[in-house]
């Protein structure tokens, strides 16, 4: 069984003087085509012709062959002639009778490696349709159909294009050939991110399919996952526009609008709408990342999204995301990016909610560098203000100087060797960080560190009466000698 998700296409609609002249049984200039606004084909009937013939291959379904016949305003639906001119709309062809304009995809980008049909490729690579496309660990690649729909395969995905190709339908506004598109996806395992062609004719909708869900959809931009067969679970997230999703194995389905999103699973009937996580704010968003030069570990920590119970963040050395590096989640807000070689890197990180649901994206342009340095500069100086909270100290970390790492940890003992009593915390320069369990009334020590090398000690005192008649300390850190 598979879910789906599908584009529609353009909704059938005949003019009222075609309805007019069909109900009085005249005949229309070149059948009824002079009034319609639907594409068409004409069909020239032939001696050997039969009308039960022709209901089956021409139209979709056989008992509609009276409104063909009310359409074409003929006198006697029961009969045809040779010679005979009859046009079918698009809503009523039955498009398998109909020859095929054939359409062949392109690579637009490749990352990493990538395969079409088990033969590795470079952009510009020909995708025809039938093509198997995968991406590997840490790879990605953009595909154009040729309806000019854009697929961004994620790294680790594998899917297949089912069919792109085209029917040639005569306009009814200019009696001109044009091509209208079916295309259909499925999506074997992995990630798509779908930027559907709002100005395509499609024939039939657009289609990504799981093989647990179907999503349909027409000049939108959505992604479709399907990361853990082993539960069958599919996920579909719109950014813009509408689509439909799919269960088909419960049968049920649901129309999905833009910022909203919806877990399928084989098991349940109930398909459940909830909005996206929105974006994190960009103050949440450190732009440099700091190698710890005798690990080489290097961790992004990024601000606690409310309503995310984990995070993904995927990184490109361009801005639309062509080229991911590197694909990371993690449970929390840090982020681990050792895998990364240092160098600037556009992040895009996303909230993901308990259902599995991924939100909107954050951007930002970061950099990965490792502080080479053996002892602290003597030149960095930092300060902070002290400010009372209910049972603890909000510590408001400041420093005028240019050199300071924009990401700190920072140590809290009742020892200056660090050894009794520790609080660790991340935190950065003018920024906050919370210390719940700061005795007042007793000298504390608080040290920065940054790459494994620590600065010099800070004695951090407390008074009697903090949180009484002491709310503040202006100058909280003072510099052991």
């Amino acid at each position: 069984m598979k879910n789906t998700v599908m584009v529609t296409g353009v909704v059938r609609r005949v003019t009222m003087v075609a309805l007019a002249c069909a109900a009085m049984g005249a005949a229309l200039p070149g059948a009824w085509a002079a009034g319609m606004t639907e594409p068409f084909v004409s069909y020239t009937v032939k001696s050997n012709d039969t009308l039960q013939g022709l209901s089956r291959t021409l139209v979709n379904d056989p008992k509609k062959w009276g409104e063909v016949a009310r359409l074409n305003g003929l006198k006697d639906p029961n009969r045809i002639y040779p010679g005979q001119v009859i046009d079918i709309p698009k809503s009523l062809l039955n498009l398998s009778s109909q020859p095929r304009v054939e359409s062949t995809g392109t690579v637009l980008s490749v990352q990493g490696d990538v395969m079409v049909s088990g033969q590795k490729v470079q952009a510009g690579a020909p995708v025809p349709e039938g093509a198997r496309l995968q991406t590997g660990p840490n790879s990605s690649a953009v595909v154009m159909l040729g309806d000019g729909s854009r697929l961004q395969l994620m790294p680790k995905t594998l899917a297949d294009v089912v069919s792109q190709h085209g029917y040639a339908l005569r306009d009814p506004s200019s009696s001109a050939s044009t091509t209208w598109f079916s295309g259909a996806i499925r999506l074997v395992e992995g990630v798509l991110d779908t930027l559907a062609n709002k100005q395509a004719m499609r024939a039939t909708p657009l289609q990504v399919s799981t093989p647990t869900s179907l999503v349909g959809v027409r000049g939108t931009q959505f992604r479709v996952a399907y990361e853990d067969p082993a539960s069958g679970m599919a996920r579909t997230e719109v950014l813009e526009g509408k689509v439909r999703t799919d269960n088909v194995t419960q049968k049920v389905g649901a129309d999905v609008g833009g910022g909203f999103g919806a877990a399928i699973r084989p098991q349940d009937r109930e398909i459940k709408i909830v909005a996206l996580l929105p974006a994190l704010a960009d103050a949440q968003l450190p732009a440099e990342v700091l190698r710890t030069a005798s690990t080489q570990n290097a961790q992004w920590t990024v601000g606690t999204l409310p309503g995310a119970s984990s995070y993904r963040a995927q990184f490109a050395t361009d801005d639309k995301f062509a080229q991911i590096q590197s694909d990371v989640k993690s449970a929390t807000p840090a982020l681990d990016l050792s895998a990364l070689a240092n160098g600037k890197y556009y992040a895009r990180v996303r909230g993901v909610d308990p259902a599995g649901i991924e939100g909107f994206d954050a951007v930002k342009l970061i950099e990965i560098k490792t502080l080479v340095v053996s002892v602290w500069p003597k030149e960095i100086a930092i300060g902070a203000l002290a400010e009372y909270v209910p049972n603890g100290v909000l510590l408001k970390v400041y420093s005028k100087s240019p050199d300071l790492p924009r990401q700190l940890t920072a140590q809290v003992a009742s020892d200056a060797a660090f050894t009794q009593n520790v609080q660790t915390a991340t935190v950065g320069p003018d920024a906050s960080v919370l210390l719940p369990s700061v005795p007042a009334g007793q000298r504390s020590y608080v040290r920065f560190s940054a790459a494994g090398v620590n600065s010099p000690v800070y004695a951090m005192d407390i008074p009697g009466n903090w949180g009484s008649t002491v709310l503040t300390l202006a100058q909280a850190l003072q510099p052991l000698r």
